[in-house]
């Protein structure tokens, strides 16, 4: 009497509850008797993966690999950025929109492409193109295309691109250069000839070009003619000893020393009076003059060098613009990347034991 309660407790637990009761060991021997059933669907789902992969149109890659600048070889674009891992700056030139636009032009991707809208065009090149930084820290560019040919144009182009690039830079500082220094370049030469121009007026209008020399020069002849002069005197006094003043050679001697008199007197009025000192002349205020418009020219002078010195390195360094150092150009490729009908078998194999099980399943 106690056993039907029971087992009706049981039946009536068993039809209101919500969970069900999985025999394993059913479950084992059922997959056992389909055991052909699950190995064909494996089988059939590999082999249809692989199947699969000839519909996809084969792709190449070529790979081109960079050395990233560095201090020595590229000291301009390590200034644009010199916080910046110097290959993360190499990665910012190369996906930018400029180089993209200068290989879409010089490979004429748009007739690859078949559409003449810029953004596609940067869109389909950034699809076929990956640019990045491997473990070396050089910088890889990787291009897939349908066409090895294709490939590897378009990755050969990217470093063209990048040098173009740089010599634009370069060119716009030269030319920043150039504008920064061709002015006051040109103001420096009309000072320089202003004052040329006023040293030659003071020159011609005092007759002294090298004051310093004039100087030495004055003063030697008058002390030379001192010397004359002195002689002549004496001459002079051995004479009238011993003959008149009409006598021919002291009449003579007489007219010589009033030459040579008169020539001291002319210079010593130019260099320092009767004395001849020269804290007394007039040449010192001369020189003064002078010296000043000669500083004056050398100071422009001295300036215009230095503008042209300038202006010369920014004309050199025009011609220079930071190289792109190949580490891999790329080669043609001769063997596809995609698909994979390796990888296409496998996950064919792999998907095909589930898909026979779900069968199972409904089959139920």
């Amino acid at each position: 009497m106690n056993s039907e309660p029971a087992s009706e407790t049981a039946n009536a637990f068993a039809s209101g509850s919500e969970y069900r009761i999985i025999d394993l060991g059913k479950a084992v021997r059922l997959l056992w008797s389909k055991r052909a059933f699950l190995v064909a669907c494996t089988l059939l789902s590999a082999v249809l993966g692989y199947g699969v992969s000839y519909l996809f149109h084969p792709a190449y890659d070529a790979t081109v690999r960079l050395m990233p600048p560095n201090s020595h070889s590229s000291s301009l674009l390590i200034a644009l950025s010199p916080s910046r891992n110097e290959g993360d700056l190499y990665l910012g030139l190369l996906n930018s929109r400029t180089v993209a636009d200068d290989v879409i032009e010089h490979q004429h991707l748009a007739d690859y492409f078949k559409t003449t809208k810029p953004s596609q065009l940067r869109g389909r090149l950034a699809g076929m193109a990956k640019i990045s930084l491997d473990e070396d820290q050089f910088v890889t560019i990787v291009v897939r295309a349908n066409e090895p040919e294709t490939a590897m144009r378009v990755a050969n182009a990217y470093p063209e691109a990048l040098s173009r690039l740089n010599h634009a830079v370069a060119l716009s500082q030269a030319a920043h250069r150039w504008e920064f220094v061709e002015g006051p370049l040109e103001i420096e030469k009309n000072k320089l000839a202003d004052a040329e121009d006023q040293l030659t007026a003071a020159q011609e209008k005092t007759g002294v070009v090298l004051p310093e020399t004039q100087v030495q020069l004055g003063l030697s002849a008058i002390a030379s003619l001192k010397q004359q002069l002195a002689a002549r005197n004496e001459e002079l006094a051995g004479l009238e000893t011993g003959s008149t003043d009409q006598n021919p050679k002291v009449i003579v001697l007489k007219s010589q020393i009033a030459s040579l008199s008169g020539q001291i007197e002319r210079l010593q009025a130019q260099n320092g009076g009767v004395a001849g000192s020269a804290a007394q002349a007039k040449m010192p205020e001369l020189t003064l003059e002078i010296g000043r418009l000669t500083r004056e020219v050398k100071y422009h002078q001295t300036l215009l060098e230095v503008l042209q010195k300038q202006y010369e390195n920014a004309h050199i360094e025009d011609s220079y613009s930071p190289p792109v150092e190949l580490v891999d150009k790329a080669v043609l490729p001769d063997q596809k990347s995609y698909p994979s009908r390796r990888l296409f078998a496998m996950t064919g194999f792999l998907a095909g034991f589930p898909l026979g099980l779900l069968c199972l399943w409904f089959r139920r």
